[in-house]
């Protein structure tokens, strides 16, 4: 470990070993600052291996993509040499494609060879979210970041990674590398925060909060489901945003979700609705009947694959988050590129149900998306 002590330097400034290497903070999630660098950790999947504290300077204006831009490239690379299928293109293409049919049904039968391909050829780092960041966090992140294709490539399970996943109430079946990392994130700033090897034990302060938060949210789920199964059975009809936007749409019922593999389904947020055509993909968002353009926050980018989208109303809606795609939490991409600064949004009113709706232009017409989001959701709406 690094040598905190201080230091006087020849004009009388004190540093600290922390400060000297760009560091900054007093602590690994102190926000008063802009670091330099940020030190972060790699779980080799081989246990033989030690786990390594890395430390990445930041390039300037690119803190947000600098560590993703160095972790595909990582997956990219590994992958080739790791994965049991890596030199096998049609076993990887065999395996996601049947990951696709379980996820998404007969839909995933539709797709071609060419847009099977673009997936293979598409390498992205997945973010599980091991502290989700919350006001109750102070809007502090802790992120697995592991290969997207590792079921695909035939990756070796990552055991540690794996286990210290699971100790933060989030179990997931990480397969190959993995890194940690932590971020700051309040919609409106972004700052990268130190992650050490020091903290990857079920002693750790952040640990102990993600057990606690993952052990609240699966209170307030059944608290939840508890009261909706007593109004379903006084014959009540939830007219909630949630289950509006869920109604009559294949795949986005609670229990459809529950039976999802973890890391594909929704994340806190609500469930939304989506829908394409050769030049664009339409998101909806049921809202409530007062919700005014005020109450919402949509950014498209940074990037051609990130946006951002906060909607305050919905954080009044039981078991619903205001936040319903985090891409600027380093938790959501979409599933391909979009032209940010084409992009539009909107509320409407039809039928006095009112709703967000969002146009994305694709940066590649005619190139249907399978998912919404990088990491799955909701499938696309059926046309009427």
């Amino acid at each position: 470990m690094a040598d905190d002590s201080a230091r006087v330097e020849d004009d009388g400034t004190v540093f600290t070993a922390r400060e000297r290497q760009g560091l900054f903070g007093k602590s690994n999630d102190d926000v008063s600052v802009n670091r330099l660098a940020f030190r972060y950790v790699f779980v080799p999947w081989d246990a033989s291996r030690a786990m390594e504290q890395k430390v990445m300077v930041i390039p300037r204006e690119r803190e947000m993509e600098c560590l993703l831009d160095h972790l595909r490239d990582h997956f990219r690379r590994r992958g080739a040499i790791d994965g049991a299928h890596a030199r096998d293109v049609g076993k990887q293409k065999e395996i996601l494609k049947a990951q696709l049919e379980g996820e998404r049904g007969a839909e995933a039968k539709t797709y071609s060879d060419e847009m099977m391909e673009k997936a293979l050829d598409m390498q992205m780092a997945q973010p599980v979210a091991l502290l989700p960041g919350s006001k109750k966090t102070g809007f502090v992140h802790v992120n697995m970041y592991v290969d997207d294709r590792g079921i695909s490539k035939g990756l070796p399970v990552n055991e540690r990674a794996s286990l210290l996943a699971a100790a933060a109430g989030s179990p997931q079946r990480v397969m190959g590398d993995a890194f940690i990392a932590r971020i700051f994130d309040d919609d409106n700033d972004f700052k990268r925060l130190d992650f050490t090897i020091d903290e990857c034990s079920s002693d750790a302060a952040w640990m102990k909060r993600a057990k606690a938060l993952a052990l609240e949210r699966e209170a307030s789920i059944g608290d939840v489901q508890a009261t909706m199964a007593e109004l379903s059975g006084k014959g009540a009809v939830d007219l909630s945003a949630g289950a509006l936007s869920a109604r009559d749409t294949p795949g986005t019922s609670a229990s459809a979700m529950k039976d999802l593999p973890e890391h594909l389904r929704p994340g806190p947020h609500q469930d939304f609705e989506w829908t394409q055509d050769e030049d664009e993909v339409t998101l909806k968002v049921r809202v409530p009947a007062g919700t005014s353009k005020a109450d919402v926050s949509c950014v498209f980018g940074p990037g051609s694959q990130k946006m951002s989208l906060k909607i305050a109303t919905l954080g009044d809606v039981p078991g619903k988050s205001m936040r319903v795609i985090d891409n600027e939490g380093d938790v959501d991409l979409l599933f391909q590129e979009i032209i940010p600064d084409e992009c539009s949004w909107s509320l409407v009113t039809d039928a006095g149900e009112r709703a967000f709706e969002a146009s994305l232009p694709k940066r590649r017409p005619d190139e249907r998306w399978a998912t919404f989001l990088r990491r799955g959701g909701p499938p696309e709406t059926p046309s009427s």
